[in-house]
């Protein structure tokens, strides 16, 4: 039988957990990107049982031309304040103020501006 001295024992149990601390420090950066949102989809189906139709809903994007300094956009995508709202002034460097709410979107800015608008989330 062969006897393992204890330093070598030592490194080797050494090596197996600075392994171990590698791989799980490689495996835990191997991570999957976040996928962008599905596009908004209807689909419809016909069977013995009935029919049916789903849809996955809108993407809520658009534009608004603004009247006064203010105008306000209503679509049930919006709902509520804590909605992330992406809001581009396309006429002119003005600024623009976004902010979504319950079943709206109020978007403030100059007069005459046109506002591209999107619900990221």
């Amino acid at each position: 039988m062969v006897e393992i001295a204890p330093a070598e024992v030592n490194v080797r149990n050494f090596r197996f957990l600075a392994a171990s601390i590698a791989l799980i420090t490689a495996a835990g950066c191997l991570q999957v990107q976040p996928q962008p949102a599905v596009p908004p989809t209807t689909m419809s189906s016909i069977g013995p049982f009935g029919s049916f139709t789903m849809t996955s809903g809108s993407n809520c994007t658009g534009y608004a031309t603004l009247s006064g300094s203010q105008t306000s956009v209503t679509a049930a995508c919006f709902t509520g304040s804590d909605n992330i709202v992406m809001c581009t002034n396309t006429t002119a460097a003005n600024p623009v103020m976004c902010m979504p709410g319950d079943g709206h979107l109020t978007i403030g800015g100059t007069t005459g501006d046109v506002i591209a608008y999107a619900r990221v989330r």
